[in-house]
């Protein structure tokens, strides 16, 4: 299959590099780094270790199925210059948070639009080199919860090259509970500065979070079940990981909590009920995404000692 992986950060470009083992790939993310892969190619460091070449730069061919790994909040403004540029191809969607499948649906149309989650744990290290922390489920399914041909073709492509992939008949749930994953493990590493792993001493906590979500879940008629023992397997599969949104907080970045927990807590109150953890991570999470590189950076070092 032909595949374009638009908005390459950390796990985008973990997907271009182990789907251009099988596959025809091209990336696009931001200049400086598709600039140092054409220079070196795609770095990959950890438990997945080469230098990949996919395409960085579009020939005019076809393409099969944009896979769109942009940050949230960036959805709608990155589906309307894909599809300007490359056509009326189907997008999947990997990205964190609430909402996604929605925004591109209006932009691209319901038929053009694939749910998906994946739990890779990925850090972006510099412009062409990344670290891949740990291995994750990836689960893809159409919206309307058919199992079509082209769902199929996917997920063999995705398994040939490697990706252990699943077909779900209910992808709106695996969002669900992803975003669940997300409000915990994002939200309190954000907050405590620390790897994945660290998050063992406070399962307490965690289960706390994933419960106030599936709360929130089931009022919009999602049952999501293991979600706390789902979290704990991410947290063990991915320990040596710094997760996307505490990368964004050491980089002095815009981060996705209010798609994530600030989603959660907006759905919790549709319903007349509060989702407080959600609530109180949103707010210091929004109150801290001013903090600069270097201050988020002498924190960690200063957990981890001299």
């Amino acid at each position: 299959m032909k595949f374009i992986i638009y908005g390459a950060g950390a796990l985008g470009s973990l997907f271009a590099a182990l789907l251009s083992r099988k596959h025809d790939v091209l990336i696009v993310g931001r200049e400086k780094h598709i600039e140092a892969i054409e220079k070196n190619g795609l770095i990959v460091e950890g438990i997945t270790s080469g230098v990949f070449h996919p395409e960085t730069r579009w020939d005019g061919s076809q393409y099969d199925l944009i896979i769109l790994t942009t940050k949230a909040y960036d959805t709608s403004q990155a589906t309307k210059e894909a599809r300007k540029k490359f056509g009326e191809i189907p997008f999947l969607s990997l990205q964190n948070g609430l909402k996604n499948e929605e925004k591109i649906a209006k932009i691209a149309g319901e038929k053009n639009v694939i749910g998906g989650i994946t739990n890779h744990g990925v850090t972006f290290l510099e412009y062409g080199r990344i670290k891949h922390a740990g291995y994750g489920e990836t689960v893809i399914g159409e919206m309307d919860g058919r199992v079509s041909d082209r769902i199929r073709k996917i997920a063999k492509a995705f398994n040939e090259a490697g990706i252990k992939t699943m077909v779900s008949e209910k992808i709106k749930e695996e969002i669900w509970r992803k975003a669940i994953i997300n409000s915990a493990i994002n939200g309190l590493t954000s907050i405590l500065k620390c790897k994945n792993g660290e998050l063992i001493k406070y399962k307490n906590l965690v289960k706390e979070i994933c419960d106030e979500g599936s709360m929130v879940a089931r009022k919009e008629g999602f049952t999501i079940e293991n979600a706390f023992e789902k979290t704990m397997e991410v947290i063990e599969r991915t320990a040596d990981n710094y997760s996307s949104m505490l990368q964004d907080i050491m980089k002095g970045k815009k981060t996705e909590v209010e798609e994530i927990n600030g989603e959660i807590a907006k759905v919790a109150n549709k319903h007349g009920i509060k989702a407080c953890y959600n609530i109180v991570l949103t707010k210091m999470i929004k109150e801290m995404e001013n903090v600069g590189t270097q201050v988020g950076l002498l924190v960690i070092k200063s957990r981890r000692g001299p």
